[in-house]
């Protein structure tokens, strides 16, 4: 079953969920938006082919993961937001073993990852000065 939100805009659109989800957590409504982000990250984790092909997928799967992490930090639940910075890149790392240096994907992939370990050096670091 497909429910219309707006003319033209589906809730299996992922993009259309991250944003939705992004106006939650702007709005500090957190349960919101970790519904929202957690349903686009469901569509993408189920169109996986296409994620490790497709930049605009890719980067939108690798933001589903780090705003869940976001909520889940605020929510104190530090495991489970370690869990979605730590995962994405395993997942990425696979995929470069995996994919041809000279294909062009291979740069994206290369970007993705440099994403996932700079938002995770972020979060380990605000982990230490909190606690220091």
């Amino acid at each position: 079953m497909i429910i219309i939100i707006e003319p033209n805009i589906a809730m299996n659109d992922w993009m259309h969920l991250l944003r939705t989800g992004n106006q939650f957590f702007s709005s500090l409504e957190y349960n919101e938006a970790e519904d929202s982000y957690f349903d686009a990250l469901t569509l993408l984790n189920n169109q996986q082919e296409s994620v490790f092909s497709q930049k605009e997928k890719l980067f939108g799967w690798l933001a589903c993961h780090h705003n869940l992490s976001a909520v889940y930090k605020l929510d104190n639940q530090l495991q489970l937001a370690r869990f979605h910075l730590e995962t994405p890149l395993e997942v990425i790392e696979g995929y470069l073993k995996t994919t041809p240096p000279e294909e062009s994907f291979f740069i994206e992939l290369l970007k993705a990852y440099q994403t996932g370990l700079n938002e995770l050096y972020l979060f380990e670091k605000d982990i230490l000065e909190t606690s220091a």
